[in-house]
């Protein structure tokens, strides 16, 4: 490493107690986060339809804020030790969200964060019917076509509530296939764990609702509509990430990759609080395993170390990146994907 050019940027992470993750403040605000969600599950319950149906948004937000520290969890961010992650992990994904932590592991940490933005590698770029760069466009049908050019822009945020839906719909596939799949040992403790606390998942927020008493229309109308709201919430915390930014067809140095196609939100404590780590995306990528607690301390390091070396580090207004990211949507079909050279240059392959 002495040679990398990161070396000298994790030198004085470390040298500022950086590296250290804060498992206790971690486990503190995932348990603070459970027990402001269940209070306000407890609420709908007794409250009237019309009063139930104002309060879904915030029970929404404070639900994906959650489940973002879950997120956490599956890059091993939150804990020190490894049971730690994976517990917490276990307990926010699996249990509490519905979601596969091995689905999400293999999809997020494994293609995404090695290459962000990249034409036919990152899976975040690749969402049928919508097309993030020219050369997709291309490849499209007829039919396709006319979406991605007139429609894909207007009806991005409608469809985004079905994004925590299709999210566990996903990793059911994916933990369903998997012992089909695997060519080495098929079934895990991890897979044993998935699958085990999805379905406690199903159980508590669908079965004993209606043993208890419920009517199956309130619960489920409930369970629907909730996790349609964290759907979009989480595709605003994640779009304005990356969306926007340089589409990549090919790269020679991923940690200039990882600035490049990615920008910091700029946020106040409280908006902070809600992202878990994400509105300082350059930092995550960079640093996946830093705990979100400690990248706001992280941010001033790696922009000086990036602006010395004439690396472009972006950083935008929330509404002003949200703005950003769904004009990008509306000409994503006429945007060309980059070449990032060994220099560190973004060029246009065709223009070349």
């Amino acid at each position: 490493m002495a040679e990398h050019p990161m070396a000298d940027l994790r030198k004085k992470l470390k040298e500022a107690n950086l590296l250290v993750k804060p498992t206790m403040k971690s486990w503190f605000k995932a348990i603070l986060l459970l027990v402001v969600v269940c209070s306000l599950y407890s609420a709908h319950i007794y409250l009237p339809l019309k009063f139930g149906l104002m309060l879904i948004p915030i029970t929404a937000l404070f639900s994906t804020t959650l489940a973002m520290t879950g997120h956490e969890g599956v890059h091993s961010s939150a804990c020190q030790s490894k049971a730690g992650n994976t517990s917490l992990a276990a307990i926010i994904f699996p249990l509490f969200a519905g979601f596969s932590m091995e689905y999400w592991r293999e999809k997020h940490n494994v293609k995404h964060h090695a290459h962000p933005n990249v034409v036919n590698v990152d899976p975040d770029i690749h969402s049928w019917p919508f097309t993030f760069s020219q050369e997709e466009y291309k490849t499209s049908g007829p039919i396709r076509r006319f979406f991605q050019r007139h429609l894909q822009g207007w009806t991005f945020w409608p469809i985004s509530l079905l994004v925590g839906h299709l999210m566990r719909f996903d990793g059911l596939k994916y933990i369903a296939t998997k012992p089909f799949k695997s060519k080495k040992k098929r079934i895990t403790k991890i897979w044993l764990l998935d699958t085990a606390l999805i379905l406690v998942h199903f159980t508590l927020w669908l079965a004993l609702p209606i043993l208890l008493g419920l009517s199956w229309q309130v619960t489920f109308g409930f369970y629907v509509l909730l996790w349609s709201l964290v759907g979009t919430c989480l595709t605003a915390i994640f779009i304005v990430g990356h969306a926007g930014r340089p589409i990549i067809t090919e790269y020679d140095q991923n940690w200039r990759l990882q600035i490049e196609t990615a920008r910091r939100i700029k946020l106040g404590r409280i908006g902070s609080f809600f992202f878990v780590g994400l509105d300082y995306q350059i930092e995550h990528h960079l640093l996946p395993a830093m705990s979100h607690f400690n990248l706001p301390k992280a941010a001033p390091l790696v922009k000086e170390y990036a602006e010395e070396r004439g690396w472009k580090y972006e950083e935008l207004g929330f509404f002003r990146a949200l703005w950003q990211s769904t004009v990008s949507l509306h000409h994503a079909w006429k945007t060309p994907s980059l070449v990032l050279d060994e220099k560190g240059e973004l060029n246009d392959p065709l223009e070349a």
